[in-house]
Protein backbone atom coordinates (compact mmCIF):
# COMPACT_ATOMS: atom_id res chain seq x y z
CA UNK A 1 0.00 0.00 0.00
CA UNK A 2 2.89 2.43 0.62
CA UNK A 3 4.49 1.61 -2.59
CA UNK A 4 0.80 2.13 -4.55
CA UNK A 5 0.42 5.73 -2.43
CA UNK A 6 3.86 6.86 -3.54
CA UNK A 7 3.61 5.95 -6.64
CA UNK A 8 -0.13 8.39 -6.65
CA UNK A 9 1.46 11.41 -5.03
CA UNK A 10 4.51 11.35 -7.76
CA UNK A 11 2.18 11.13 -10.90
CA UNK A 12 0.15 13.84 -9.19
CA UNK A 13 3.41 15.96 -8.51
CA UNK A 14 3.94 15.56 -12.43
CA UNK A 15 0.62 16.40 -13.71
CA UNK A 16 0.68 19.61 -11.73
CA UNK A 17 4.38 20.53 -12.80
CA UNK A 18 3.46 19.39 -16.40
CA UNK A 19 0.17 22.07 -15.96
CA UNK A 20 2.50 24.77 -14.59
CA UNK A 21 4.82 24.26 -18.19
CA UNK A 22 2.04 24.02 -20.58
CA UNK A 23 0.64 27.09 -18.78
CA UNK A 24 3.81 29.02 -19.01
CA UNK A 25 4.23 28.14 -22.24
CA UNK A 26 0.41 29.92 -23.30
CA UNK A 27 0.66 33.24 -25.02
CA UNK A 28 -0.09 35.93 -22.30
CA UNK A 29 -3.60 37.24 -22.78
CA UNK A 30 -3.17 40.52 -24.29
CA UNK A 31 -4.48 43.60 -22.25
CA UNK A 32 -6.60 46.70 -23.33
CA UNK A 33 -4.95 50.16 -23.95
CA UNK A 34 -6.09 53.50 -25.08
CA UNK A 35 -4.70 55.69 -28.07
CA UNK A 36 -4.91 59.33 -28.70
CA UNK A 37 -5.37 59.76 -32.28
CA UNK A 38 -4.83 63.03 -33.62
CA UNK A 39 -4.40 64.57 -38.04
CA UNK A 40 -2.21 66.76 -38.94
CA UNK A 41 -0.39 68.60 -41.81
CA UNK A 42 -3.53 68.43 -44.28
CA UNK A 43 -2.47 70.48 -46.68
CA UNK A 44 -5.50 72.42 -47.93
CA UNK A 45 -5.88 75.50 -51.03
CA UNK A 46 -6.33 78.99 -49.95
CA UNK A 47 -7.69 81.31 -52.06
CA UNK A 48 -4.36 82.49 -53.05
CA UNK A 49 -3.77 78.95 -54.77
CA UNK A 50 -0.67 78.28 -51.89
CA UNK A 51 -0.47 75.41 -49.51
CA UNK A 52 -1.35 75.83 -45.92
CA UNK A 53 -0.80 72.84 -43.49
CA UNK A 54 -3.78 72.42 -40.54
CA UNK A 55 -5.01 70.02 -37.61
CA UNK A 56 -8.31 68.14 -38.80
CA UNK A 57 -10.73 68.57 -35.43
CA UNK A 58 -13.48 66.73 -37.46
CA UNK A 59 -12.59 62.80 -37.08
CA UNK A 60 -15.59 61.71 -37.86
CA UNK A 61 -15.49 62.07 -41.43
CA UNK A 62 -12.77 59.75 -41.20
CA UNK A 63 -12.08 55.80 -41.32
CA UNK A 64 -9.70 53.94 -39.21
CA UNK A 65 -7.86 51.08 -40.12
CA UNK A 66 -5.14 48.98 -37.40
CA UNK A 67 -2.50 47.04 -39.09
CA UNK A 68 0.42 45.12 -36.34
CA UNK A 69 0.56 42.46 -33.77
CA UNK A 70 -0.63 42.02 -30.79
CA UNK A 71 1.67 41.21 -27.53
CA UNK A 72 0.66 37.82 -27.40
CA UNK A 73 2.00 37.59 -31.41
CA UNK A 74 -1.64 37.59 -33.21
CA UNK A 75 -1.68 39.87 -36.73
CA UNK A 76 -4.08 42.66 -37.16
CA UNK A 77 -4.74 43.51 -40.81
CA UNK A 78 -6.73 45.97 -41.76
CA UNK A 79 -8.98 45.80 -38.40
CA UNK A 80 -11.53 48.74 -38.43
CA UNK A 81 -10.94 51.18 -35.54
CA UNK A 82 -13.51 52.34 -33.60
CA UNK A 83 -12.29 56.10 -32.92
CA UNK A 84 -14.32 58.53 -30.42
CA UNK A 85 -14.94 62.05 -31.12
CA UNK A 86 -12.34 62.63 -28.87
CA UNK A 87 -9.98 60.85 -30.66
CA UNK A 88 -9.75 58.02 -28.37
CA UNK A 89 -9.23 54.61 -29.18
CA UNK A 90 -9.16 51.11 -27.51
CA UNK A 91 -6.90 48.67 -28.82
CA UNK A 92 -5.19 45.42 -27.40
CA UNK A 93 -1.34 46.05 -26.26
CA UNK A 94 0.98 45.54 -28.89
CA UNK A 95 2.69 47.33 -32.20
CA UNK A 96 0.68 48.88 -34.85
CA UNK A 97 0.72 51.44 -37.72
CA UNK A 98 -3.12 53.72 -38.38
CA UNK A 99 -3.99 54.55 -41.63
CA UNK A 100 -6.72 57.17 -42.16
CA UNK A 101 -8.93 57.63 -44.95
CA UNK A 102 -11.85 59.96 -45.99
CA UNK A 103 -12.14 59.05 -49.72
CA UNK A 104 -16.35 57.64 -49.02
CA UNK A 105 -16.66 61.88 -47.89
CA UNK A 106 -13.88 62.92 -50.45
CA UNK A 107 -17.09 61.70 -53.24
CA UNK A 108 -20.03 62.87 -51.87
CA UNK A 109 -21.96 65.45 -53.47
CA UNK A 110 -19.65 68.41 -54.99
CA UNK A 111 -16.65 66.46 -53.06
CA UNK A 112 -14.11 67.85 -50.55
CA UNK A 113 -9.83 67.20 -50.39
CA UNK A 114 -9.30 63.28 -50.37
CA UNK A 115 -6.80 62.32 -47.65
CA UNK A 116 -4.76 59.64 -46.87
CA UNK A 117 -2.19 58.90 -44.22
CA UNK A 118 -0.19 56.54 -42.26
CA UNK A 119 1.18 56.95 -38.44
CA UNK A 120 4.75 56.03 -37.72
CA UNK A 121 4.79 52.35 -36.47
CA UNK A 122 4.45 52.54 -32.68
CA UNK A 123 3.95 50.30 -29.28
CA UNK A 124 1.70 50.32 -26.78
CA UNK A 125 1.94 48.44 -23.62
CA UNK A 126 -1.08 47.23 -21.28
CA UNK A 127 -3.38 50.08 -19.54
CA UNK A 128 -1.13 52.88 -21.42
CA UNK A 129 -2.54 55.67 -23.12
CA UNK A 130 -0.80 56.65 -25.97
CA UNK A 131 -0.55 60.09 -28.15
CA UNK A 132 -0.55 58.40 -31.90
CA UNK A 133 -0.50 61.27 -34.75
CA UNK A 134 -1.13 60.67 -38.58
CA UNK A 135 0.31 63.29 -41.33
CA UNK A 136 -2.18 63.38 -43.83
CA UNK A 137 -0.50 65.08 -46.25
CA UNK A 138 -1.32 66.55 -49.57
CA UNK A 139 -4.77 65.73 -51.23
CA UNK A 140 -4.90 62.45 -53.17
CA UNK A 141 -7.87 63.84 -55.60
CA UNK A 142 -7.93 67.20 -57.56
CA UNK A 143 -10.51 70.82 -57.27
CA UNK A 144 -11.79 71.91 -60.46
CA UNK A 145 -13.01 75.54 -60.45
CA UNK A 146 -14.35 77.81 -63.45
CA UNK A 147 -13.40 81.24 -64.61
CA UNK A 148 -15.26 83.71 -66.90
CA UNK A 149 -13.14 85.65 -69.23
CA UNK A 150 -14.06 88.89 -70.62
CA UNK A 151 -13.75 87.69 -73.60
CA UNK A 152 -16.62 84.93 -72.85
CA UNK A 153 -19.12 87.89 -70.95
CA UNK A 154 -18.90 90.28 -73.79
CA UNK A 155 -21.15 87.61 -75.52
CA UNK A 156 -22.32 84.94 -73.61
CA UNK A 157 -24.43 84.25 -70.33
CA UNK A 158 -25.34 81.71 -68.07
CA UNK A 159 -22.40 79.04 -68.89
CA UNK A 160 -22.87 75.49 -67.62
CA UNK A 161 -19.85 73.32 -66.93
CA UNK A 162 -20.47 69.80 -66.70
CA UNK A 163 -17.90 67.71 -65.84
CA UNK A 164 -17.72 63.56 -65.48
CA UNK A 165 -15.29 60.87 -64.28
CA UNK A 166 -17.15 58.30 -66.13
CA UNK A 167 -19.59 57.37 -62.85
CA UNK A 168 -20.14 61.05 -60.93
CA UNK A 169 -20.84 63.75 -62.99
CA UNK A 170 -20.76 67.71 -61.30
CA UNK A 171 -22.35 70.45 -62.90
CA UNK A 172 -20.43 73.74 -62.00
CA UNK A 173 -22.88 77.28 -63.00
CA UNK A 174 -20.49 79.71 -60.54
CA UNK A 175 -17.10 80.66 -60.51
CA UNK A 176 -18.25 80.81 -56.65
CA UNK A 177 -18.50 77.05 -56.96
CA UNK A 178 -15.67 74.10 -56.79
CA UNK A 179 -15.54 70.66 -56.60
CA UNK A 180 -13.34 67.51 -56.16
CA UNK A 181 -12.85 64.51 -58.68
CA UNK A 182 -10.46 61.19 -57.51
CA UNK A 183 -8.00 61.23 -60.79
CA UNK A 184 -9.51 58.44 -63.30
CA UNK A 185 -7.66 56.41 -64.94
CA UNK A 186 -7.41 58.12 -68.21
CA UNK A 187 -5.96 60.82 -66.18
CA UNK A 188 -8.70 63.14 -67.63
CA UNK A 189 -12.28 64.39 -67.06
CA UNK A 190 -14.75 65.11 -69.96
CA UNK A 191 -16.51 67.93 -69.95
CA UNK A 192 -19.50 69.65 -71.67
CA UNK A 193 -19.90 73.50 -72.19
CA UNK A 194 -23.11 75.66 -73.10
CA UNK A 195 -24.27 79.04 -72.90
CA UNK A 196 -26.56 81.39 -73.90
CA UNK A 197 -25.97 84.25 -76.10
CA UNK A 198 -26.10 87.83 -74.86
CA UNK A 199 -28.59 90.08 -75.66
CA UNK A 200 -27.43 92.59 -78.13
CA UNK A 201 -23.90 90.58 -78.90
CA UNK A 202 -23.46 89.22 -82.64
CA UNK A 203 -23.29 85.87 -81.30
CA UNK A 204 -25.73 82.65 -81.10
CA UNK A 205 -26.66 80.29 -78.69
CA UNK A 206 -23.62 77.86 -78.77
CA UNK A 207 -24.29 74.37 -78.84
CA UNK A 208 -23.21 71.97 -76.76
CA UNK A 209 -19.21 71.94 -76.44
CA UNK A 210 -17.31 68.56 -75.55
CA UNK A 211 -13.77 67.74 -74.57
CA UNK A 212 -11.36 66.69 -71.99
CA UNK A 213 -9.68 68.36 -69.53
CA UNK A 214 -6.35 66.75 -67.42
CA UNK A 215 -5.87 66.83 -63.91
CA UNK A 216 -3.70 66.08 -61.19
CA UNK A 217 -3.55 64.70 -57.69
CA UNK A 218 -2.72 67.58 -55.16
CA UNK A 219 -3.29 70.68 -57.76
CA UNK A 220 -6.26 72.96 -58.16
CA UNK A 221 -7.10 73.51 -62.13
CA UNK A 222 -9.34 76.44 -63.31
CA UNK A 223 -10.95 75.87 -66.06
CA UNK A 224 -11.47 79.26 -67.97
CA UNK A 225 -13.85 80.24 -70.45
CA UNK A 226 -12.81 82.07 -73.29
CA UNK A 227 -13.76 83.53 -76.57
CA UNK A 228 -11.85 83.57 -79.90
CA UNK A 229 -12.75 85.31 -82.89
CA UNK A 230 -16.17 87.24 -84.11
CA UNK A 231 -17.65 83.80 -84.15
CA UNK A 232 -17.15 83.33 -80.25
CA UNK A 233 -15.80 80.15 -80.66
CA UNK A 234 -15.20 78.48 -77.29
CA UNK A 235 -11.97 77.80 -75.81
CA UNK A 236 -11.57 76.49 -72.57
CA UNK A 237 -8.04 76.83 -71.26
CA UNK A 238 -6.68 75.57 -67.75
CA UNK A 239 -4.50 78.02 -66.65
CA UNK A 240 -3.01 79.98 -63.34
CA UNK A 241 0.07 82.01 -61.89
CA UNK A 242 1.06 80.21 -58.74
CA UNK A 243 3.67 77.37 -59.79
CA UNK A 244 3.97 75.35 -56.01
CA UNK A 245 3.45 72.30 -56.01
CA UNK A 246 -0.33 71.83 -55.08
CA UNK A 247 -1.28 74.27 -57.91
CA UNK A 248 -2.09 75.12 -61.55
CA UNK A 249 -0.40 73.42 -64.12
CA UNK A 250 -0.14 76.01 -67.05
CA UNK A 251 -2.29 73.50 -69.90
CA UNK A 252 -4.73 73.81 -72.60
CA UNK A 253 -8.08 71.97 -72.13
CA UNK A 254 -8.01 69.65 -75.45
CA UNK A 255 -11.09 68.37 -77.96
Amino acid sequence: MKKILTILLCSTAFLQSACQQDSDDQPKADGQATIVLSLGDAQLFTELETRADVTVTDLSKYVFTLNGTTKSGAEVTDLPLDVNYDGTAEVNAGTYTITADNMDEANKDYGRPWYNGVSESFIINVNETKPVSIALGKPKNARIMMAIDPSFSNLYENPVLTLSDGTRSIILNSTDVECYFIIPASGALAYTITANALAGSHATDMPQTKGYVDILAGYNTTITLKASGPEGIIIPVVNGEHTGTFDVKTMRAYK
